[in-house]
């Protein structure tokens, strides 16, 4: 791409953006609808786009962030501030010098206001528009050569201006339709946010509204619907809503509060309806407190309430899912509510410090939580386990000395990172059968991994601890060897997880981070409660695979697709500044996010085209382990926006803040495994599976091989794309 290609796609992107924020989207489409509805009024049009212009060029001359430039948000107060002095004055020349002097002073109050509110971790929001539209209203009263404009009193002249007769008669077959009031005033209210104060201009922000956002769209009828239903209640002039077009700010706060800064759900809708009183409160208030400057009091009360609410949730210490903050924003409502609630699921765990088995090999759980005989009360939440041969018994020969039980004097070994707290090493072991009351947990290591959270490995082999009080431990390095000493009747390693550093401390509820259950099949287990009598291991890695899925960044991964001879097509690995790591495909814009734990990789999401080759790498590797067990099954769920358009998906965005029906299945099986000269080759196979009522209505299947720790093939079988790319070494 060529850089003036590359210039003019920065312009349009941070244009487009600049009037589809004001809506907290990023939708090109709406954005270009609503650039349409602008230039209803021609000079209002132009004059927004001026605004945006003037306010995004100084940005980059500035040298300001040039993903905010893009994303529209040194631009869209701008064009609001723009579109209002459009409206109220006539187009003569020194009206555009004030223009463009408002323009960069809203871009000064829009850095003003993004430092200070950051420092609470808020949105600024419309209050650079306010001030500046408001400043430049009063000043232009001393301004003899400024005149004011009759758009809003000549509306069919300004009409014929943006599109002649036809548009005439669009403006007025809608303006003889006879819609109930409420619904009028709900159109004629969306249209007063771009200062176009008609139907027709509402029902096309509606049309976008509802491309953009199937939940936005339904959260602005709620805003709408619980003003005009409070109005009635509480005695209001109707007026208010019908002509003063006030509405807008009900409409923008249901958005703002019910599925953008929030997730959305039952409970942020409920917020709607109990702050649109406050809204009606705050409008009527503040109305006639700059009545006497006869000033309108605009987009006020939307940016009070808003910003009251949001710094409110600060201080929650409870109910912090209802309603749910905005983690990582998507500028969707939908993505936000469906990878919030994926990521919620998958990572729900995310918080704790991994901790994992402390042996090598599959040990046996012979008593879990609640055990049968010691695990009670203050200590019921540990483990003991032993190893079991093929016999199922737990030792050869007589097992009469503890020599013959598998699991004495084996490796046990650090199951996370930390510091040694405790160690006691001169229990001696029992004989087989008898046990040590007075010592009752015998030889044992306490390891303080944070400040609250402690593991303990108990009945340890005399003088076998080969590390020292004080010192720092790695996972997986060893620390003893499993023995017989204290209240053990035979040898056995007792394993807890503790919040206080004294040997016997109460035992927490604490799941283990990754492990193997061994039954007829093996399944992959995160952050689970091994069950008694289940055999389990840590999730050994296989090399090969490690090298293939380590993406470092500054790596170029690049391909050839057999269904496009001679293209060679490159991702790239990249991290961004808050550390998150993705492929990024530059020739279509595609983004797939992951991280590994260096047991296995995870796909977060993905941004970008659905017809992209990394989107369906993005589908076929969403959850791999990294490791090579050949019966080893490993299930996942996609959140519903990984997946294409359609009705279906349509009605699920509609009724998703109350219940989610779509649910995507993943799942992976290791296909096979082959040992050659150059190290294994490995083929792992996926499938995407969407089924409602029992039928699958999406089926998607896929195969990745590596070979010698580099990615080798991918095979695609989805919907109407078979084909197979195959990865270049570099």
């Amino acid at each position: 791409m060529s850089d003036s290609i590359k210039i003019l796609n920065q312009v349009f992107r941070s244009t487009i953006n600049s009037y589809t924020m004001v809506f907290f989207s990023k939708n090109r489409w709406f954005g270009l609808i609503l650039v349409l509805v602008s230039f209803f009024d021609i000079y209002a049009g132009i004059a927004g786009m001026i605004s945006i212009f003037t306010a995004n060029s100084f940005a980059w001359l500035m040298g300001l962030n040039r993903a905010n430039i893009l994303s529209g948000f040194y631009g869209f107060n701008a064009l609001l501030v723009g579109l209002g002095l459009g409206i109220a004055f006539e187009p003569v020349p020194q009206f555009y010098l004030l223009l463009i002097s408002v323009a960069l002073a809203t871009l000064f109050l829009t850095l003003a206001f993004e430092g200070f509110a950051g420092k609470y971790g808020l949105p600024y929001l419309t209050l650079p528009f306010l001030i500046a539209l408001w400043i430049a209203a009063l000043a232009a009263r001393n301004y003899t050569t400024l005149m004011q404009g009759d758009s809003g009193i000549y509306t069919m002249n300004s009409m014929y201006e943006s599109g002649g007769t036809a548009v005439v008669s669009i403006y007025e077959w809608f303006g003889d339709i006879h819609w109930p009031v409420a619904v009028k005033t709900y159109f004629k209210s969306l249209g007063a946010i771009f200062f176009q104060y008609h139907l027709f201009a509402g029902l096309l922000i509606a049309a976008g509204l509802l491309i953009y956002s199937r939940i936005a769209f339904l959260l602005s009828v709620l805003g709408f619907v619980s003003a005009w239903l409070f109005y009635m209640l509480i005695g209001a002039d109707m007026n208010d809503l019908n002509y003063g077009y006030i509405g807008f700010n009900h409409i923008l706060t249901a958005i703002a509060i019910g599925g953008f800064f929030m997730v959305a759900s039952r409970w942020s809708m409920l917020w709607v309806i109990l702050l649109t009183p406050i809204i009606s409160i705050i409008t009527s208030g503040f109305s006639e407190l700059i009545s006497s400057l006869q000033l309108p009091v605009y987009s006020l009360p939307f940016n009070v309430v808003v910003l009251l609410f949001l710094y409110s949730m600060k201080f929650r210490e409870r109910m912090l899912l209802k309603p749910e903050t905005v983690a990582v924003q998507y500028f969707s409502p939908e993505k936000n509510l469906y990878i919030g609630e994926n990521s919620r699921n998958r990572f729900k765990n995310k918080a704790y410090v991994p901790v994992t088995l402390p042996f090598f090999g599959i040990w046996t759980v012979n008593q879990g939580h609640n055990g049968e005989y010691t695990h009670k009360a203050d200590w019921k939440h540990a483990w003991d386990f032993v190893i079991t041969g093929e016999d199922g018994k737990e030792f050869s020969g007589g097992g009469k000395d503890a020599s013959d039980f598998h699991c004495f004097n084996k490796p046990v070994i650090a199951p996370a990172d930390g510091w040694i707290e405790e160690i006691i090493d001169h229990i001696e072991d029992n004989a087989i059968g008898e046990t040590n009351i007075q010592h009752n947990w015998g030889n044992t290591i306490v390891i303080r991994h944070n400040e609250w959270l402690y593991t303990k490995l108990s009945h340890l082999k005399r003088g076998s601890i080969k590390v020292s009080q004080g010192a720092w431990v790695s996972r997986g390095q060893i620390l003893a060897a499993c023995g017989n000493s204290g209240n053990s009747p035979y040898p056995h390693l007792h394993f807890q997880v503790q919040a206080t550093p004294h040997i016997g401390s109460a035992t927490i509820n604490y799941p283990v981070s990754q492990f193997i259950c061994h039954s007829a099949k093996q399944e992959l287990k995160i952050y689970e409660i091994p069950e008694n009598g289940a055999k389990v291991s840590n999730v050994e890695t296989e090399q090969s695979l490690k090298d293939a899925f380590h993406f470092v960044p500054g790596q170029t991964i690049r391909y050839s697709n057999e269904d496009a001879p001679g293209h060679i097509g490159e991702w790239k690995v990249i991290v961004d500044i808050y550390k998150n790591h993705y492929l990024c495909d530059d020739e279509t814009g595609a983004k797939a996010y992951f991280f590994t734990d260096g047991a296995l990789i995870f796909f977060t999401h993905y941004e970008g085209p659905q017809s992209s080759m990394l989107y369906y790498f993005y589908l076929a590797a969403y959850k791999i382990p990294l490791s090579s067990y050949r019966n080893l099954q490993v299930k996942d769920v996609f959140p519903p926006s990984s997946f294409a358009s359609s009705p279906l998906l349509f009605f699920q965005d509609i009724v998703a803040p109350f219940y989610i029906f779509l649910k995507p299945e993943f799942s992976l099986t290791l296909h096979e495994i082959e040992e050659d000269l150059n190290g294994n080759r490995v083929v792992l196979a996926s499938e995407v599976n969407l089924k409602i009522a029992g039928y699958n209505r999406m089926s998607y299947r896929f195969t990745i091989s590596s070979n010698g720790g580099k990615l080798e093939r991918m095979s695609i079988s989805a919907g109407k794309v078979n084909t197979v790319i195959s990865f270049l070494r570099s």
